[in-house]
């Protein structure tokens, strides 16, 4: 569901938006700005980058890093949207437009079973995005800033895809399977169990976790557990855990200097050698030579 269009000029401008009852995102359309969310520094944004918020967090958007941010609310009251939802805040200088939207479901982000699991914070930049990321960005822009007789009845319905498609970057930029991974978050949104397991295994992938022990914390028999869990998510549940401990472990050993045998444990393998196992059975190479092969890399590849 659409929220707004926010258009400004110059860079005088700061928008706090705060907590949500639901995941929220922004796309920028035009022009660039400044992410501030507590306990993070702030991250700029520019065209085409896209920024989903599970959680809705609080947070404010501003036309420079240190820029004093005004309540969305009374932004919204000294400029009235108008039938296009339009939130024009005026200024001087180059025009920033950002779409605002927000992901309407049943009940609490902060308590909903997969969403809870997912990070504060995705970002998306627009240099990285997918052709079909990149193709939903360029209709929603095109239906929220062109007045056309049902343009937001039609952004509406593509906010769903965008959801489903910055799901989809993040997850495969996390390590997941493309196939199946993006489908098992939105199904799970629809099956309140299938969902809790995820959370579990997603909140703690260090635990000993068997398709039992998982079954039993979502107060299902083990045989439609893993029926379940597999018709929705693509894999099994051991499958899945392995899948996720290895992306979190590949992403140690490129972003820190922490030994292997302390990620492999970190992560939930009980010895070096079984995490390198199942380290090379995912990824091709043992952990050692992709930690080497990543810091080969040039900066930004």
């Amino acid at each position: 569901m659409l929220l707004a269009q926010v258009p400004s000029r110059g860079s005088d401008w700061g928008c706090g938006i705060e907590q949500l009852g639901t995941a929220g995102f922004h796309l920028i359309a035009e022009g660039t700005c400044w992410l501030r969310f507590a306990g993070q520094p702030p991250q700029q944004l520019v065209p085409g980058d896209v920024v989903l918020l599970p959680h809705g967090a609080a947070h404010h958007l501003a036309g420079r890093p240190e820029q004093a941010a005004v309540p969305y609310a009374e932004l919204e009251a000294a400029h009235p949207a108008g039938r296009e939802g339009i939130i024009d805040l005026g200024g001087e200088g180059p025009v920033v437009r950002v779409v605002c939207g927000k992901f309407e479901y049943d009940g609490d982000a902060s308590q909903h079973p997969v969403l809870s699991a997912l990070p504060p914070v995705i970002h998306i930049p627009g240099t990285s995005a997918d052709p079909e990321l990149q193709g939903v960005i360029r209709l929603l822009v095109a239906e929220t800033t062109q007045k056309r007789p049902g343009a937001r009845a039609v952004a509406a319905r593509l906010t769903d895809i965008l959801f489903v498609q910055v799901l989809r970057a993040w997850l495969d930029t996390a390590g997941a399977d493309p196939r199946s991974a993006p489908q098992s978050w939105l199904m799970a949104l629809r099956d309140p169990r299938i969902g809790a397991a995820l959370a579990l295994i997603h909140e703690a992938p260090q635990q000993p976790w068997t398709v039992e022990s998982l079954a039993r914390d979502v107060s299902m028999s083990r045989p439609a557990f893993a029926r379940q869990f597999k018709q929705l998510v693509g894999v099994s549940p051991l499958a899945y855990l392995s899948r996720l401990r290895i992306a979190l472990a590949a992403r140690l050993l490129r972003d820190t200097d922490q030994l292997v045998s302390d990620i492999g444990e970190a992560v939930g393998y009980t010895s070096e050698f079984a995490f390198a196992r199942a380290f090379a059975r995912e990824r091709g190479v043992p952990p050692g030579r992709y930690r080497r092969t990543a810091l080969a890399r040039p900066a930004g590849v």
